[in-house]
């Protein structure tokens, strides 16, 4: 789908988009999640935001350029835009949820072979 050049109207754009958070909002599991892209985001809209949440993630975590552009080929603008982002609150927040799935998985791990030695 392309997006028209024609501008909505205020009050409907900021209806559509609040129904479009609380829909976010109340995705309730991954399956869910992925329902939603897979219906709503063309293949390319869904690579593009993951590899923009990939790359964010890599500079989080210290990763050069040229391996970014070379693991996600992306563009070393893309990556500098990115690297500009960390700071902003919406990246923090995204990288705050992984880093928290990301121990949670590691502890979940650790626990069940912990139970399976016992």
């Amino acid at each position: 789908m392309r997006l028209s050049k024609r501008k909505l109207d205020l009050k409907i754009k900021t209806e559509i988009l609040a129904a479009l958070y609380q829909v976010i909002i109340d995705i309730g599991n991954k399956k869910e999640a992925q329902i939603f892209c897979q219906n709503l985001l063309s293949e390319a809209e869904k690579t593009a935001l993951a590899k923009r949440i990939a790359v964010l993630w890599a500079l989080e975590n210290g990763a050069s350029y040229s391996n970014i552009r070379r693991q996600f080929q992306v563009s070393p603008a893309t990556i500098a835009k990115l690297q500009g982002d960390l700071k902003k609150p919406g990246v923090k927040l995204i990288l705050e949820k992984i880093k928290v799935d990301k121990w949670a998985s590691h502890w979940e791990k650790k626990i069940k072979n912990f139970l399976r030695t016992s």
